[in-house]
C-alpha cells in the first residue's frame, strides 16, 4: 500500500478494451463495441433522458399531438400474447430482470447483459409488447445537436411507475419464474437519475466483464437491509430502504458496495453517515461489508471550474469518520474507500491497472490531512475471513438463478439449488387413487410408456438456463 493524496492525479496510462479479454462471449455487446456513457457526452451536464411512456404516446396518438411510433403501440391482446408466448421467453425474462434489478440500462447494456442482440433494436416484439403494456417506459439521450435516433440502438430504458406487472404479468409466471425475474422482492417501478443509473450499470457490466469476481448485484439487492439486514438473517436498528448502487462480490464472498455520485451535497453527507453507521454495527467478518464510493463528475466539469466533487468528499468522509473513530479491520475508515471513476477509466474504452484490482482511498493513517489517505486494492489487496457461522457464498449460487446475472455468470443447470419443479410438485399435484384398488391393472400415473420415459414437467416450466 502506498500512501496518497487527495490532489487528482495525472491521467492514468489505460488499455484498451478491445485488448483486453472479455467474459462476454459476444464480442459485438463487449465494452470496446458499446457507446462509453462517461467519455462519449451522451448527456449534458444535470440533464436527464427524454422519456416516453405508453399511456403518453396513445394520448398523444388519439390527439394528434405529435407522430407516435407505430411499432411501439401493440394493440393490447397482441402485447400480452407476445410477452407470455414461449417463442424468446428466457430472453424476456431475462431483460425485465436486469431493469428491475438496475432500473434504468441503455439498449446496449440491455443487450449485453441477456446476451440477445434484437434488444439492440427497441421495435423488437418483446419490448414493443412490454411498452404497449407500460410495463416499460422508452427514453433518448438529451443532446439536441444528436440526430433523433428514432428507434435505434441509442435509447435507454427503465421500468414503467405502474401496476402492470403484478396485475397482468406475474399472473402468468411460473413460480421459478417470477423469483429469478424479481429475486423474491417487490417489482421496482419508476428509474431516476438517468445519466447516474446508466453509469451505475455500466460499471457493474465492466467489472462483470473484466474481473475476476464471483457475482455482481444491482441496484434491487443492494439495500441496507440486504446488505446488512434481513439479507444476514438479522435486524436493522431501524428499518432502512435505502439502496446502494449495486455490489460486486468476490469470490470469497466479500462484499464490495459502490456509490456513485457527480456532487457532494447534504444528502451526500447523511448516505455516508448511513453506511458509517451500518459498518460499525457490522463486523466485516459476519457481513463481509465494505463501500467504495466512486466520484462521477460530468466530464466537462473539470477540477480548474471548481465543481469537482472528489476534494469535497475526501473533505466529508472525513468528518463523519470522527464520529466513527479507529483505525482497526472493522472501523468505517478500513471500510470506506473513495475513487474516482476518470481514475478507474482514464479516457473512452479505457481501463486502468487500478479498475483490475478496484483501488480506493481509505483513511487508515494515523496522520492527518492529505498523509492520512492509503491506496489499497479492494479486490485483491484486501483481507477477508469470513465467521465459520456466516456462508459469506451462499449469494454466489443464488446469484445465478437470478435473470438479471450476466447471462455468461448464469449458464448451466442450477437445479440443484433449489430442486426441480417436478422433485417440489410431488407433494402438490393430485395422484388420484384408483376406486378399486385390487382391480387396477394400470399403470402409475406419469409412469413411462415404450421408450418415452417418465412424463416431464414442460420445458417451460424447467429451470434450465
Amino acid at each position: 500500500m502506498v500512501t496518497v493524496t487527495p490532489e487528482r492525479r495525472a491521467a492514468a496510462e489505460g488499455i484498451h478494451a478491445e485488448m483486453m479479454p472479455s467474459a462476454n462471449p459476444i464480442d459485438e455487446l463487449a465494452m470496446h463495441n458499446r457507446r462509453d456513457p462517461y467519455w462519449d457526452r451522451l448527456w449534458v451536464p444535470g440533464s436527464q433522458a427524454n422519456w416516453i411512456t405508453g399511456p403518453m404516446a396513445r394520448h398523444h396518438k388519439k390527439e394528434g399531438i405529435s407522430p407516435v411510433n407505430a411499432k411501439l403501440l401493440l394493440d393490447e391482446d397482441e402485447a400480452l400474447r407476445i410477452a407470455t408466448a414461449n417463442r424468446g421467453r428466457t430472453d424476456r425474462l431475462a431483460a425485465w430482470g436486469v431493469l428491475d434489478s438496475w432500473r434504468t440500462v441503455s439498449a446496449e447494456q440491455l443487450a449485453a447483459l441477456t446476451g440477445c442482440r434484437y434488444f439492440l433494436d427497441p421495435n423488437y416484439s418483446s419490448m414493443a409488447a412490454s411498452f404497449s403494456l407500460d410495463l416499460v417506459d422508452v427514453g433518448t439521450y438529451a443532446n439536441k445537436l444528436r440526430p433523433n435516433p428514432g428507434m435505434n440502438s441509442s435509447v435507454v430504458f427503465r421500468t414503467a411507475n405502474s401496476d402492470a406487472f403484478s396485475k397482468v404479468i406475474e399472473p402468468t409466471l411460473t413460480g421459478p419464474e417470477w423469483l429469478s425475474v424479481t429475486a423474491g422482492q417487490p417489482w421496482s417501478t419508476g428509474g431516476q437519475y438517468d445519466r447516474h443509473n446508466v453509469l451505475s450499470t455500466e460499471l457493474g457490466l465492466r467489472a462483470a466483464e473484466y474481473l475476476d469476481i464471483g457475482a455482481v448485484l444491482g441496484e434491487k439487492l443492494s439495500s441496507i437491509d440486504l446488505l446488512a439486514g434481513s439479507g444476514l438473517g438479522k435486524k436493522l436498528t431501524r428499518p432502512d430502504g435505502r439502496r446502494a448502487d449495486g455490489t460486486i462480490v468476490r469470490h470469497d464472498g466479500m462484499r464490495i458496495v459502490f456509490e456513485l455520485t457527480a456532487t457532494a451535497s447534504t444528502s451526500f453527507e447523511n448516505k455516508v453517515r448511513r453506511w458509517a453507521q451500518v459498518i460499525s454495527e457490522r463486523p466485516l467478518e459476519t457481513s463481509g461489508l465494505t463501500v467504495v464510493f466512486i466520484a462521477a463528475p460530468h466530464p466537462d466539469r473539470s477540477s480548474h471550474t471548481g465543481t469537482d466533487p472528489r476534494h469535497e468528499i475526501y473533505r466529508i468522509l472525513s468528518k463523519v469518520l470522527r464520529e466513527f473513530p479507529g483505525r482497526g479491520q472493522d472501523s468505517p475508515a478500513a471500510r470506506i474507500g473513495i475513487a474516482h471513476w476518470e481514475e478507474w477509466f482514464p479516457d473512452r474504452h479505457l481501463m486502468s491497472e487500478g479498475f483490475f484490482n478496484l483501488e480506493a482511498d481509505f483513511a487508515i493513517n494515523d496522520a492527518t490531512g492529505p498523509e492520512r489517505w492509503t491506496r489499497r486494492g479492494m479486490l485483491m489487496d484486501y483481507a477477508f475471513s469470513p465467521w465459520h457461522t456466516f456462508d459469506a457464498t451462499a449469494v454466489l449460487d443464488n446469484s445465478k438463478l437470478l435473470a438479471a446475472t450476466p447471462h455468461w455468470l448464469r449458464k448451466g443447470d442450477h437445479t440443484a439449488l433449489i430442486g426441480s419443479p417436478m422433485d417440489r410438485a410431488q407433494a402438490e399435484v393430485p395422484h388420484p387413487a384408483p376406486a378399486k384398488p385390487h382391480l387396477t391393472k394400470g399403470r402409475p400415473l406419469g409412469a413411462a410408456i415404450g421408450n418415452g420415459g417418465d412424463a416431464k414437467l414442460p420445458r417451460r416450466l424447467r429451470i434450465e438456463w
